[in-house]
Order: C-alpha cells, then sequence, then structure tokens
C-alpha cells in the first residue's frame, strides 16, 4: 500500500467507502418504502372500519341493545376466505359478537384481549404482531354507540390482515433496491476509474517534462496545469532558476578568482629583480588570500561583506603603487584628485574589486595617464577614473561590460573586469557607466550609494 500508485489509492479507497455508502442508503431506502406500505395498510384497513360502521345498526335485544351487521357484506375482501383479511366485533364484555365470512378459514378467532386489554374509544390502533403462528396486520377501533335511551355501549371493531402481499411488495422492493445500488456501484466504480484517469492525467504531463529535463531537452517544467499543480510548478521552477543562478554565480566566482589574482602574479612577475623581492610576495600573497577568501564567501552569497568604513584615497594609493609596477615600461602617470577624508562603507575587498578593476583598465588601454577623481555628495561618492586612450565608442559601452566580451582581443585577459565592476556596483544599489574622458580616452563613472566623511579625532 505504502507504493501503490495515486489511482491505486484512490479505487481501493473508493471499494472501501463506496459499499458502506450503498449499505446506509439502502437501509434508509428500505425502511422508508417499509414505513410507506405499513401506512398504505393503514389507511386501507382504516377505510374496512368506515365501511363496517356504515353497515352497524343498534337494536334492542333481550339483554339490552345489540350491535347488528348484514350476513352478507359488499365488500368482497370482508367476504372470501382467501382475502386474507377478517373482521370482528366485540362488546363491553369481550365476548365475540359478529365476524366476517372472510374469517371462517381461522381455526381460532382471536380473542378480544389479542388486541388490546384496555379500552380505547375513538381512536384506530394499528401494530403487527404474530397470531396463530402466522403475522399479521392487527388493528382496532373501539366506538362507543348510544341507543334510544340514551345509554352508552361499547364496542369494539378489529381487523385482521395477513402480511402476504406486504411481505411480497417488499421482497420485490428489496430485490430490486439492491439489484439497482449495485449497478450504481459499478457505475460510480467505472466513473472514479475515469475521472481518476483523468484528473491525474496532468502528473502525467508533469513525469514527461521531467523527463525532457532529464534528458536536457529543456530547461524548466513546461505545460498548462490546474491551479494547484501550477503552483506546485511554479515553485519547482523557483527553485530550478535559483539552482540555476547559483551555478552560474559559482562559475562567475570562479572566474573572477582567476581574474582577481591576475593583478598579484603580476606585481609578483614584475618585482622578480628586485632585492626587497621576499617582502613583496609576502605581500601578494596576503593579498591572493583575501582575495580566495572573497570570493570563496561571493560564491555562497552576493553581498560579501559587512558595512566596515573603508578609506578610499589610501585604497587608491596601494593600487596605484601596485600598477605602477605591473605597468612599468609605459612609465604611468596616476592623479589621485581624491580627498582623504571620503570612506566607503561596505566590503574593502569589493572597492578593491572595483577600483583595482578600472585602475587596470585605464593603465592597460591608456597611452599613460590615468585620473582618478572622487567627490561626496549627500553620501553618494561618485569616482571617475579617466585616461588618454583609444577610448570605447558609444555602441560598443553598454556591450563592454558583458562578461566575457572584450573589445580588444589583442591585448590578454579574459573580458570580465568590468563586468565584475558592475555587478559590485548593482549589489550596493549603484552603477557604472561609460562615457568619453576630457583626456581623449574612456571615463568610467561609479556611482555608490552609502559613502560618508570621515572626522579625525
Amino acid at each position: 500500500m505504502a507504493r501503490a500508485t495515486l489511482k491505486a489509492r484512490l479505487l481501493i479507497g473508493s471499494l472501501l467507502v463506496l459499499p458502506v455508502v450503498l449499505a446506509i442508503a439502502g437501509g434508509a431506502l428500505d425502511r422508508a418504502y417499509r414505513h410507506s406500505l405499513e401506512a398504505a395498510e393503514q389507511v386501507r384497513l382504516e377505510r374496512y372500519f368506515y365501511l363496517l360502521f356504515s353497515l352497524a345498526e343498534l337494536a334492542p335485544g333481550a339483554s339490552g341493545a345489540q350491535l347488528q351487521l348484514p350476513g352478507t357484506l359488499i365488500e368482497p375482501d370482508l367476504e372470501q376466505s382467501n382475502s386474507g383479511i377478517a373482521g370482528f366485533v366485540y362488546n363491553a364484555q369481550g365476548a365475540l359478537i359478529w365476524r366476517s365470512n372472510s374469517s371462517r378459514l381461522l381455526s381460532n378467532a382471536p380473542r378480544f384481549s389479542d388486541f388490546a386489554s384496555q379500552w380505547q374509544p375513538g381512536e384506530m390502533h394499528f401494530r403487527r404482531s404474530q397470531f396463530d403462528s402466522q403475522h399479521y396486520f392487527l388493528a382496532q377501533f373501539d366506538t362507543l354507540w348510544e341507543d334510544d335511551r340514551g345509554t352508552i355501549h361499547p364496542f369494539r371493531f378489529a381487523l385482521l390482515h395477513d402480511t402476504e402481499s406486504y411481505q411480497l411488495a417488499l421482497t420485490t422492493y428489496r430485490n430490486q433496491l439492491w439489484q439497482g445500488l449495485g449497478l450504481v456501484g459499478l457505475a460510480l466504480l467505472a466513473t472514479q476509474v475515469l475521472l481518476t484517469g483523468w484528473a491525474l492525467a496532468p502528473l502525467t504531463r508533469l513525469a514527461h517534462s521531467l523527463g525532457l529535463m532529464r534528458r536536457g531537452a529543456s530547461q524548466t517544467l513546461v505545460g498548462d496545469y490546474p491551479r494547484e499543480i501550477q503552483q506546485v510548478v511554479d515553485r519547482l521552477n523557483q527553485v530550478l532558476a535559483r539552482e540555476t543562478q547559483l551555478r552560474a554565480r559559482y562559475r562567475n566566482r570562479v572566474n573572477d578568482l582567476a581574474h582577481s589574482l591576475k593583478t598579484p602574479l603580476a606585481v609578483l612577475k614584475a618585482t622578480s629583480d628586485r632585492e626587497d623581492y621576499q617582502q613583496h610576495v609576502n605581500e601578494q600573497v596576503e593579498r591572493m588570500e583575501k582575495v580566495v577568501r572573497y570570493q570563496l564567501q561571493k560564491a555562497v552569497s552576493e553581498h560579501a561583506g559587512g558595512g566596515s568604513q573603508v578609506p578610499l584615497r589610501q585604497t587608491l594609493e596601494r593600487l596605484a603603487e601596485s600598477l605602477k609596477k605591473i605597468y612599468r615600461d609605459k612609465g604611468l602617470n596616476i592623479n589621485l584628485d581624491v580627498p582623504a577624508d571620503i570612506a566607503f562603507v561596505g566590503d574593502e575587498e569589493d572597492l578593491m574589486e572595483l577600483a583595482g578593476n578600472l585602475l587596470d583598465n585605464a593603465c592597460k588601454y591608456g597611452e599613460g595617464t590615468v585620473t582618478v577623481t572622487a567627490h561626496l555628495s549627500e553620501q553618494l561618492l561618485t569616482m571617475q577614473v579617466d585616461d588618454n586612450g583609444p577610448g570605447i565608442t558609444e555602441t560598443l559601452r553598454n556591450s563592454s561590460m558583458e562578461r566575457g566580451k572584450r573589445l580588444d582581443t589583442a591585448m590578454p585577459g579574459q573580458g570580465i573586469g568590468l563586468a565584475v565592476c558592475a555587478d559590485i556596483a548593482c549589489n550596493y544599489g549603484g552603477k557604472l557607466t561609460i562615457d568619453r574622458s576630457p583626456l581623449g580616452g574612456a571615463r568610467f563613472e561609479l556611482a555608490l550609494p552609502g559613502a560618508l566623511l570621515v572626522t579625525e579625532g
């Protein structure tokens, strides 16, 4: 049962519940039909009582007034012995004073007490009971007759009717009822099978869509589904999209890591012939360790760091010294027009990535002159990096910030530096734009919110 299909579970549930429901319904219908047969029987016997009342006459006799009825009645059921109906009249002493001709087949006439031991005048009483080893409907109607002198004389009118016709009608009805309920049950089961197949068809389509994803033919779950399943499909597609984003992020972080390690390695290579080479090795190794930790942390979360205050000018000065060593053949002239009291609020490694990539790009493609200006206005830091290189045409400025897009394939690189800057700026709620520099080359303008002025002391 634990591994049964949904369709099998629904069918088994129906097989368990449906017989109970049909049994309850059948019992209720059977009880209702029995009550209707008994009510019809009661009405029929009541009609016979009124017939006997209309034929009976109170006549004087030697021992008092006597109730007289005709020897032959116009009602065939009270005359024919095979009708199953018999009529009786009892006086105040409980003695039988009249019986219908239809009662002749009874071996013993019923006694007064077989109907009721007490007088209950003015009301018909009806019940089903056993008499003379057979089941009968017994009905009594106690009456009070007044003679000419005003004397009251009680008489009991009683009727017996065998239950043969009642049992025959009930048996016929029960056979038809249970046959009908059986056919209804089979029809309901067949309908349940069809409805179950129709209701579970979306799950079959969902399984097919999952199969397409498994074979690589689709990246998401496709198709229209009922609202309940569509909600699950939408959530699964969100999870899948999230997983795709995570894989892309991990891939990007690996590329970013490789790109970030280029500068420290280039510095080591550029200073390999210096006497203080060991000091440079230690500095760059420490730098590379920070880069690795930073990129691993960003692989888990897009926001790598907290909200520390990083002095902007000091960071730019360190980067400028490193880049002068890397591009020493160019005789770089890096001018920093950056106030010393501006602090970037965020992760130091983010600032190193932003400023490092922009400066490296300006040094690589410029003709030796790089200018960095920065100012703070209402906690919005604006930093501009200008170079005197060939610049970037307006049609290529947006595409240059796409990952892997290299405008100059003759120069070394992976084409992800500007994309990294754009991503980091976006994560901080800022943006990176490219324009024409007054120096003739490219201007990279970085706008970052949340910076502040640092006061000494």
